[in-house]
């Protein structure tokens, strides 16, 4: 699966999370951005109607979210 894209991260579970920061909120700013769910790892959060909510893992699941790029082209049109 991993050799279907060219540009990737991958990020293993974190064995203290309760010693992780992690990240602050932040906009995605890729035109698409394609994330793999290998296993039930959580930790992503999506922000509906103001508030962040957390997105349950689909074990070989994929989540597509669509960049801020995306955003403002299809508001252009």
């Amino acid at each position: 699966m991993r050799e279907l894209f060219s540009d990737r991260n991958y990020y293993p579970p974190c064995p203290e999370p309760d010693m992780a920061m992690g990240f602050s909120p932040h906009s995605d700013a890729d035109a698409l951005t394609i994330l793999y769910q290998l296993d039930d790892t959580d930790g992503l959060q999506v922000r509906k109607e103001g508030k962040w909510v957390p997105v349950e893992p689909l074990q070989n699941g994929f989540v597509v979210n669509i960049g801020d790029i995306m955003e403002v082209s299809m508001v252009a049109f």
